[in-house]
């Protein structure tokens, strides 16, 4: 079993009510801290192009979390929702053997006050199974495309709200350098998150600071089928359907995780870049609303790609020099059988 495998197994089994107490929390993430800690790579590496945005990024050990929407992957962080298993769920509630206890549920529904609950009492109790099925059916025409509308919804909200940064352990790889680095043109920046030290504010014990940016990383899991949210479907049609015969919501779904484990699986057809993701959220809530914000992180290398021009490797090389770190050269190894790079101290 491969070290990504393990960890598709670790965080399926973490289910996090936002009602949870803070040991029920901690007792749940433990061995995923555990994991992590024991397989993060000595570094992640952010391929770059020669731009003024990524140089100024560089200059000032900024790392900056973009929503998912704004990726390269269409499927990125999108759920999948078995239709055709919520519709039959959805059919079985409001079947003729299944009403009778879905009244009697409502009528059992403590109101705020006693007129209220009087009221609704009287008017479930004048209703019988055919009834109260037609007004569910009234309330949504189009059943069907309005489940579409719920669905899209939800699979926006991730995408448009689940901020990360994309890193890769692979320093070596051709395509990386191809795809994110400008055709070996750019160049790209190494990082340690050992220790926990995924931010400067990981560490920080100023827990209440208003500007504190709180990170985690975690690896991509690669497989040749999308995460499977129908469970959370379920929930989302479950809820408006409820406020629409007035059944009180639940204002949470029961795992708070949920965002997290869909933005961390990713087709098998990216799997060459071996991908980690850090993900992020801050109480600053004009922050929180940008599609885009930096976190701040000391970088321990830069690579220069194998083709970048000596204008921008040696404006490069001297911001590297004011920070004291060291710096490489990306190439190609005549002498050797394997398709990858290598790199040399420079």
């Amino acid at each position: 079993m491969s070290y990504r495998d393990e960890f598709e197994k670790i965080i399926e089994q973490i289910m996090i009510s936002p009602k949870a107490p803070k040991e029920e929390v901690d007792r749940q993430f433990l061995p995923l801290i555990q994991f992590i800690r024991n397989n993060v790579p000595e570094q992640l590496y952010k391929f770059r192009a020669c731009t003024e945005y990524s140089i100024e990024a560089f200059e000032k050990d900024e790392l900056w979390l973009s929503k998912a929407a704004l990726f390269n992957d269409l499927h990125d962080s999108l759920f999948f929702f078995d239709k055709d298993t919520i519709l039959d769920s959805i059919e079985k509630m409001f079947s003729s053997g299944s009403l009778p206890s879905v009244i009697e549920t409502i009528k059992q529904i403590q109101f705020p006050n006693a007129d209220l609950q009087k009221l609704a009492t009287e008017m479930l109790s004048s209703l019988n199974t055919e009834q109260l099925t037609d007004i569910v059916w009234q309330s949504v025409p189009g059943f069907s495309q309005w489940l579409e509308q719920c669905f899209s919804f939800a699979k926006d909200g991730i995408r448009e709200h689940t901020k990360m940064v994309c890193l890769s352990e692979s320093i070596k790889s051709p395509l990386m350098w191809a795809h994110y680095a400008n055709n070996h043109k750019g160049f790209a920046i190494g990082y340690d998150f050992r220790n926990n030290e995924i931010t400067q504010c990981s560490n920080c014990p100023n827990r209440s600071c208003a500007d504190i940016k709180l990170g985690a990383i975690y690896p991509v899991i690669y497989s040749n089928k999308r995460y499977d949210a129908t469970r959370y479907g379920q929930w989302i049609v479950q809820q408006q359907l409820n406020r629409m015969i007035g059944i009180p919501v639940e204002e949470f779904y029961d795992d708070g995780f949920l965002f997290t484990k869909a933005a961390l699986h990713k087709s098998n057809d990216w799997s060459y870049e071996n991908e980690w993701r850090i993900t992020c959220s801050t109480p600053n809530v004009t922050v929180e609303q940008k599609d885009r914000y930096p976190i701040k992180k000391k970088p321990i290398a830069i690579y220069f790609g194998s083709q970048i021009p000596d204008f921008y490797r040696k404006m490069l090389m001297h911001i590297a020099d004011e920070k004291g770190i060291p710096r490489y050269q990306m190439y190609v190894k005549n002498y050797s059988s394997k398709y990858e790079l290598d790199c040399m101290p420079i």
